[in-house]
């Protein structure tokens, strides 16, 4: 009988079935030891005619999904979920110019200066969900742009407070929002003190994105 960490052969047989090229892609990928030639073989045919290459039907030639602009909205058909999807899908830059595109029209419209990935467009728009979906979609597409840089550090910081202004210091070019209430509170446990910027759970406005004061 298989352990809980291995699949019977039969289950590796019915996911690398070429009925479903998406699938066998990441499970001749993830799940066992695949020539490469094979695995190249099998990444060309899930970019051309599996899920990635449907995702990537509905792209708009300037690099968008839906609408222009930061594409957090409409959920979950917009430029941000088209490509967090396309990363888990394992999509790559290296096989399709539109995926290029796609990673450049995110980091020209939807990263700030300060490393946020914005709902908005402007730190204000930041939160802790779609700054790791992002930052982990975009490394694992390939992309090596040194302005996800920034994103890793306002990552780390909005965890450490280091460096970073509380939520009330609006003069503050780089400080929390409302949007980093999770983190904030998270920080809070771990270092059994009051996070940066922290405050009561009830201050924390509700699930909008209110546009921040700080430089854009």
């Amino acid at each position: 009988m298989p352990t809980p960490f291995t699949l019977s052969q039969e289950t590796i047989h019915w996911l690398t079935e070429e009925n479903n090229p998406g699938v066998r892609y990441l499970a001749l990928r993830d799940l066992q030891e695949t020539p490469q030639p094979e695995l190249d073989n099998a990444a060309e045919t899930a970019h051309k005619d599996g899920p990635i290459a449907t995702v990537l039907e509905h792209m708009e030639p300037e690099g968008y999904w839906v609408e222009p602009g930061p594409g957090y909205l409409p959920k979950y058909t917009s430029t941000v979920w088209s490509v967090i999807l396309l990363g888990q899908l394992g999509a790559s830059i290296q096989a399709d110019p539109r995926i290029v595109k796609a990673c450049e029209y995110v980091l020209n419209n939807t990263l700030t200066e300060y490393g946020q990935f914005s709902a908005s467009g402007t730190p204000g728009g930041t939160a802790d969900c779609i700054q790791g979906n992002l930052c982990s979609a975009l490394l694992d597409l390939g992309v090596a742009d040194p302005r996800l840089d920034m994103a890793y550090e306002w990552m780390a910081r909005s965890l450490t407070g280091e460096g970073v202004a509380p939520l009330g210091d609006k003069s503050s070019p780089l400080r929390y929002y409302s949007g980093n209430a999770a983190r904030i509170s998270s920080a809070a446990r771990i270092t059994n003190r009051p996070a940066p910027g922290a405050r009561s759970r009830s201050c924390w406005p509700s699930a909008s994105f209110p546009k921040s004061s700080a430089p854009l």
